[in-house]
């Protein structure tokens, strides 16, 4: 009988490490991506792609499984966070008589910041599988 709490974990040297499969993997590789293509100063935009797919993959493998996971954790709480902002965008909520749009949705996005960063993780399980991704708690 396997100690693994599930398949995507691995037993290295008295730790568990969990490896990031399929969509989990590709969120994380397209955040590498996005983060070297902003930084690079390449003027040609064809090489500036070629050398940042491979450099986000080279990065991508000789990070930690930690700092994957915190990637990862990161990208799923601004995904939860724009679904907090949408659903409460087409409401009456946070709506007052004499605001403006404009106050009103910085009200709605500062609400969903620190609804995100105060939910508990069964809120957070449950928004991650209406959205189709799975959470990683770290």
């Amino acid at each position: 009988m396997s100690r693994l709490k599930n398949p995507h974990q691995h037993w290295d040297s008295g730790v568990y490490t969990v490896m990031l499969k399929g969509k989990e993997r590709q969120i994380v590789l397209d955040y590498l991506y996005q983060e070297c293509v902003a930084n690079s100063l390449d003027s040609f935009e064809i090489r500036k792609k070629m050398t940042c797919k491979i450099e986000s993959q080279l990065r991508y493998e000789h990070i930690s499984g930690k700092e994957r996971i915190e990637i990862y954790n990161k990208i799923i709480n601004k995904k939860i966070t724009e679904y907090l902002i949408d659903n409460i965008t087409h409401s009456l909520a946070i709506d007052f008589v004499n605001g403006s749009p404009d106050k009103r949705d910085f009200r709605i996005k500062e609400w969903a910041e620190n609804k995100c960063n105060n939910m508990p993780k069964s809120e957070k399980v449950a928004i991650c599988e209406i959205l189709g991704f799975k959470y990683l708690s770290n």
